[in-house]
């Protein structure tokens, strides 16, 4: 059985196809496709439609499905977009991106389905990566923002008294400030003007500065520190056995991750994520099995 697994940001799309039987990408039919996130609605939906026609044909093979993995606010169940007052995708506010789609590719609705990004990322891990051997899992995506997803049995809990309110930990605040402001690039990049003076444009060049700067090794030593006093009581809560780290700032483990592990508590296993940007097309062609995607849709109501 294939399925095609499709990662959207704001300014792009990556669709593969997945083989359930190997387990594994069909990487000669990866497409990627920039997309002008304040285009209009046919602009985008005809440059994601280029982007799946191109993987589709490139396998030549029938496929059982679709899965997406869309950042939010979004319908997820529904299929709807609710992203508004931000400067992507505005023009698709809520229309119905999976009748859009069967139309333009003319397959089926219900083989049409989406995630949400960070926790695609997730369930790739739970159900064929490392993570996939314990029962209790909390996966950390590092980069624009931080996002996360708390997983039992490799299944997205995001409404129970052990996790916070829809999974999310971005919203939380940690010495009174917004989590996503600290733990994010934008977070480290202020942490490192604020200590020196100097303005740095990524965490890359950050990452060059680590052997000639003191100030970088500490600024990379606070964050691990700081992100393993913020994950800690909700790693506790959750009794979590292990905890993987995705995301753009996850590149930079070897700088921040000894201070990272040294302050954790709980977790048998702390790793970063060998699928890398691939996870979430993985996680999202996931979603065609039927099984699994039966189990996850009440989730996916509340999601």
């Amino acid at each position: 059985m294939f399925s095609i697994g499709v990662d959207i940001g704001g300014s792009h799309i990556s669709s593969c196809a997945y083989s359930h039987e190997n387990k594994t990408l069909c990487r000669e039919t990866f497409s990627y496709k920039k997309i002008n996130s304040q285009g209009t609605k046919e602009e985008i939906l005809t440059g994601w439609v280029d982007a799946l026609q191109t993987t589709i044909q490139g396998l030549g093979k029938p496929i059982s499905g679709i899965g997406v993995a869309m950042p939010g606010p979004f319908d997820y169940y529904n299929g709807i977009s609710k992203i508004t007052d931000v400067e992507k995708l505005q023009s698709l506010y809520d229309v119905n991106l999976r009748l859009e789609l069967a139309d333009r590719l003319k397959i089926q609705p219900s083989q049409i389905r989406f995630i949400n990004d960070a926790t695609a990322f997730s369930v790739a891990e739970a159900l064929i990566g490392k993570a996939s051997k314990y029962k209790k899992a909390i996966a950390i995506t590092l980069g624009t923002g931080l996002g996360s997803s708390f997983l039992l049995n490799g299944k997205p809990i995001i409404k129970d008294k052990q996790v916070p309110e829809g999974g999310f930990l971005y919203n939380q605040y940690y010495q009174n400030v917004f989590a996503d402001d600290l733990f994010s690039t934008r977070g480290i990049i202020n942490a490192f003007e604020e200590e020196t003076g100097k303005r740095l444009k990524n965490v890359k060049e950050l990452c060059e500065l680590v052997d000639v700067d003191p100030n970088a090794r500490k600024v990379f030593n606070d964050f691990g520190t700081r992100l393993a006093d913020f994950i800690n009581p909700y790693i506790e809560e959750f009794e979590a056995d292990v905890l993987v780290f995705g995301g753009n700032i996850s590149k930079a483990f070897e700088f921040f991750g000894p201070a990272l592990k040294d302050a954790l508590k709980g977790v048998d296993e702390i790793y970063v994520s060998e699928f890398g940007e691939e996870a979430a097309i993985m996680g999202s062609a996931l979603l065609l099995d039927e099984h699994y995607y039966a189990g996850i849709s009440e989730t996916l109501k509340l999601m």
